[in-house]
């Protein structure tokens, strides 16, 4: 069985005055076949200030929720969103709202249970049942 298993659903942050984006992580967290849903973690995006264009997704350490190697799966989504799904943050707004960063991640979820955490896509059990 696996032990450990994240379902991202979305990240939104919004602009901070100095430049990096501030917000919320929301995800279920499964453990041993327990689901635990709509985690919330604080999130910050930021830009390297050395490296422009290379941006860094940073969580606060879960207190309430034990996720064992936190860190690399902080490493595995960074790894994700900004090399696979190539995502790019924009700090100019459309209109007059605050520039955001809106995630939303369907279909896929990491798995935590070998050495390496893995993107893995769910599968629709009602397709493959037919």
């Amino acid at each position: 069985m696996r032990f450990l298993k994240v379902y991202p659903k979305r990240i939104w942050a919004s602009l901070n005055p100095a430049g990096a984006f501030e917000g919320k992580f929301t995800f279920d967290l499964e453990q041993y076949g327990l689901m635990n849903s709509d985690i919330v973690s604080d999130v910050t995006i930021s830009e390297d200030p050395v490296m422009v264009g290379a941006w860094k997704i940073d969580m606060k350490p879960l207190l309430e929720v034990e996720m064992p190697h936190f860190d690399k799966f902080v490493d595995t989504l960074n790894h994700y969103v900004f090399d696979v799904l190539q995502y790019m943050p924009n700090r100019i707004a459309s209109g007059k709202d605050l520039p955001m960063v809106k995630l939303f991640f369907d279909g896929i979820y990491f798995d935590m249970s070998g050495a390496k955490p893995v993107v893995q896509k769910i599968v629709d059990t009602s397709v493959v049942n037919k």
